[in-house]
């Protein structure tokens, strides 16, 4: 197929946007996946830690749009995940930094406001004090544990991030920078492999063992886990302007661009010893091109953003181009569907699905490179 332009790419995935609103709408649901096969989406009526995603892929539209029902439409999305404020996990900087973050930035709803900020207190209380890191939490949906940290945390990270530069209240600030600190030099080795899972003393906040919940084996190097580790590092050092956290967003988007094969979008996990036939991962890319996307504005050196931006725009027209519906003049499938993400492959969960989380970081990177 001829490489899409990436205003075609756009004007796809909001067709996406409109149509998965019908199907949310119709079945009062939040949009968690579909399988690539159909498009239906499944999802859960009070959200889960994916939801933000959904919240967040409105507010983008109606960022482009302008359109003061788009800004109804997202806003009372939004409102509606104030429950998950109650639930001590690091997934609520998942759910209200992609909602209610975006609800204030893009539509000064100060309801958005409130809601975000009564998150981020709740996720800076969560800071272990001896470790210095926020764990997984007793209420997460997946691996829920007091003592597990784990690499998606980085992609949690921009609600503190946010908190912080919104009311200059430094308990915010230290306890997204005592975590990232932490989480590099637990969980991103010297070649920029990364770790998704440390477990930690709960007494002396002394690693005890590494592990990964979602790649192959003990040591697999779990894709999404990657990339989220690109995303987040590339975005704490947009808000720090700390040299080891571009550094190590660096590493690992290099380390990334030597594991993902020819077309850049890796399998579910770099070291599965089946590949080819495992899961790919178009989430994992859209994650990693949208903390590229981040390096190649700001970043200070010219090279490092050339580089950034040569990478960032490849995954894009490689996701908008072989994995963006319609492949082809007979494609019955509804159009702007990113497929074939693998959510949680050792669960069997949504192996060949369009994921509501990839779908999100494809549209934030479209619209940055297009407005």
């Amino acid at each position: 197929m001829k490489s899409r332009p990436l205003e075609e790419g756009l004007a796809l995935v909001l067709e996406r946007v409109q149509s998965s609103l019908q199907q949310a709408t119709g079945r009062d649901f939040f949009p968690h996946a579909a399988p690539s096969a159909t498009g239906i989406w499944e999802g859960k009526r009070d959200g889960m830690w994916t939801s933000g995603f959904w919240a967040g892929l409105l507010w983008q539209r109606a960022a482009l749009t302008g359109c003061t029902e788009d800004i109804r439409t997202a806003t009372a999305w939004t409102l509606r995940l104030a429950p998950h404020t109650e639930r001590r996990t690091l997934d609520i900087g998942f759910v209200f930094w992609t909602s209610a973050v975006l609800g204030w930035e893009i539509g000064r709803v100060p309801a958005c406001r409130d809601l975000a900020l009564k998150a981020a207190a709740v996720m800076a209380e969560m800071l272990d004090p001896v470790a210095g890191v926020i764990p997984v939490g007793i209420q997460a949906e997946l691996a829920a544990a007091p003592d597990d940290v784990i690499i998606d945390c980085m992609g949690s990270l921009p609600l503190l991030w946010w908190a912080w530069k919104g009311t200059g209240e430094v308990r915010f600030r230290d306890a997204a920078v005592s975590h990232a600190r932490q989480t590099a030099m637990w969980h991103v080795k010297e070649d920029g492999k990364v770790i998704q899972s440390t477990h930690f003393d709960l007494r002396t906040g002394q690693a005890t063992k590494h592990d990964t919940h979602q790649g192959s084996g003990i040591d697999g190097c779990w894709s999404r886990g990657q990339a989220w580790a690109i995303y987040g590092f590339a975005t704490a050092f947009q808000a720090t302007g700390e040299e080891r956290f571009l550094e190590v967003a660096n590493r690992t988007a290099a380390y990334y661009f030597r594991r993902a094969g020819s077309n850049l979008i890796p399998f579910y996990c770099f070291d599965d010893p089946a590949q080819p036939n495992v899961p790919k991962d178009t989430s994992a890319a859209a994650i990693a091109c949208a903390g590229l996307t981040i390096l190649t504005k700001d970043a200070p050196d010219p090279r490092t953003r050339q580089r950034s931006s040569d990478q960032a725009q490849t995954l894009l027209r490689a996701l908008i181009t072989d994995y963006l519906t319609p492949q082809g003049a007979d494609d019955q499938r509804p159009p702007g569907m990113l497929l074939h993400g693998c959510y949680n492959k050792n669960a069997g969960w949504d192996t060949d699905h369009e994921l509501v989380c990839g779908s999100y970081f494809l549209l934030d990177s479209l619209r940055k490179w297009t407005h």
